[in-house]
């Protein structure tokens, strides 16, 4: 399996503490949303785990959603997670726990909103042009 980086991947929008990125897999839509969640990690943010995460909380928590219109094989989840994975390599890990959380849904615009609005930005479809004309549209 393949993407096409320049065709199939694309940032769609770079804040100081979010990066969204649309990517086609096997022609499925994907959108990526990185958060930098600039606070320690807590259990919640592991909802796999039922004990939580306990001893292992790091100072800072980064979540990664790959929001999906449609079901994904495994094999395309794990390419998805490999990505989000080099993306986020730079981070000083022993300082930092990454979550990677795979969610299906109608629209991709519905599901990116509450996030942006959760850390003080408006929707995507009221941030202004005029903040496009920047490398970050802060």
């Amino acid at each position: 399996m393949n993407i096409d980086f320049l065709r199939d991947f694309q940032r769609i929008l770079r804040l100081k503490d979010i990066e969204v990125w649309d990517i086609k897999i096997q022609n499925k839509a994907c959108r990526m949303v990185i958060v930098d969640e600039h606070r320690p990690s807590v259990d919640s943010d592991f909802p796999w785990l039922r004990a939580g995460i306990g001893e292992e909380k790091r100072k800072n928590h980064i979540t990664i959603y790959i929001f999906t219109l449609e079901d994904l094989e495994d094999h395309e989840q794990t390419v998805l997670y490999n990505i989000a994975e080099h993306l986020t390599d730079h981070v000083a890990l022993a300082h930092c726990n990454v979550t990677v959380l795979f969610e299906k849904v109608q629209n991709h615009e519905v599901a990116l909103d509450p996030i942006l609005q959760s850390k003080g930005y408006p929707g995507y479809d009221s941030i202004q042009l005029e903040h496009f004309f920047y490398f970050s549209q802060d």
